[in-house]
């Protein structure tokens, strides 16, 4: 049975809750987003006017871009002086968007999702079958450009970006309703299935620009904590963020017997609170409403949540510590203030 409606965060929460605005940083780079946007929504495969108008729907609720956005930054922070901005550095950037779209039309045939980002679903608007296909053409699409690269380095890091979301989804699925997923298993599960990719939008430009090692190990690091980040951020506003907001049902992990950083803090009290949460998860009695939003009340009258947010802060810190490599510009401060806001949904 799927939840309706969730009810809100119960008021006694000291979380303060705030929504990503990205428009400062957008506003720096409005001209090359402003490119990615137009191959995005490019038939790159063929001319099908119905392909183009299936991308365009896919598109159209946008999302942060936050991918594409930090490749650009990325690239600008880093930038050589005796190269130039090219349209490589474009390509690359809508790559990354690409594979993340791609990933998120086969998740929503996954998790049978109607609404993603508040819109209905492309697998629920046509079918699981269309939804396959139209991913599998963004796939495709995302090797059309990897192919315009033509940066080995690249292509490898993406090859490994494939596999590492192909088996986070894997583990996540073998995982459902296991309470004894450990927090490394988690850490490791959010590598792949959100952080990988991160780590690969800010080393593509890094490796155009040429940088040094060092630049591009700690590049590569920055995009790798702060995705770790994101995804904890975005684990825990699942539990006390906005159901409207958010386009899906509050405990919408839960109900799908995925376990998060807040679930684990709980379980791993050991204690008759854990045990009560250890059993509505394992009897997946979290697919009712009434013991979903149980399970939610238990983690939120507990101190996981304030676990989980310092977990975040942590992966926060060490991200904006790899920016130290880069010489100070507008593009670096845009970087930090991308990491403050997506700490801030939930500091």
């Amino acid at each position: 049975m799927t939840p309706n409606r969730i009810p809100p965060l119960t008021k006694t929460s000291t979380v303060n809750k705030q929504t990503v605005n990205l428009s400062p940083q957008l506003k720096l780079v409005e001209a090359e987003m402003a490119l990615v946007e137009a191959l995005l929504r490019s038939n790159l495969i063929d001319g099908n006017a119905y392909i183009e108008k299936l991308l365009e729907q896919i598109f159209i609720s946008g999302g942060k871009r936050i991918r594409p956005l930090l490749a650009i930054l990325v690239s600008k922070a880093c930038f050589n002086s005796d190269l130039y901005f090219s349209r490589n550095h474009i390509i690359h950037a809508s790559l990354a968007e690409l594979i993340h779209t791609a990933s998120l039309v086969h998740d929503d045939v996954i998790d049978n999702a109607d609404l993603r980002r508040g819109k209905t679903t492309l697998n629920h608007a046509k079918s699981d079958k269309l939804a396959v296909l139209m991913g599998d053409l963004l796939f495709a699409q995302a090797s059309v450009c990897l192919s315009r690269l033509m940066y080995p380095e690249i292509v490898g890091i993406y090859g490994q970006v494939l596999g590492d979301l192909c088996s986070g989804e894997i583990k996540q699925m073998l995982s459902a309703f296991n309470t004894d997923i450990t927090l490394n298993q988690y850490i490791d599960k959010s590598i792949g299935k959100t952080a990988s990719l991160f780590s690969a939008a800010t080393t593509g430009g890094a490796i155009i620009n040429q940088v040094s090692n060092h630049t591009l190990i700690n590049l590569k690091q920055f995009g790798l904590n702060l995705g770790i980040c994101f995804q904890i951020v975005d684990d825990l506003l699942d539990l006390i963020g906005n159901a409207k907001d958010l386009g899906k049902p509050l405990g919408n992990d839960l109900l799908n017997g995925v376990i998060t950083a807040p679930a684990i803090f709980v379980l791993n009290q050991k204690d008759d609170t854990a045990q009560t949460l250890k059993a509505l998860i394992e009897n997946q009695s979290v697919t009712e409403l009434a013991n979903l939003e149980k399970a939610r009340q238990i983690i939120l009258n507990t101190d996981a949540i304030n676990k989980t947010i310092k977990l975040a802060d942590k992966y926060a810190k060490l991200s904006l510590a790899n920016l130290d490599v880069l010489p100070d510009s507008q593009y670096k401060e845009a970087l930090k203030q991308i990491v403050n806001q997506i700490l801030s949904q939930v500091d």
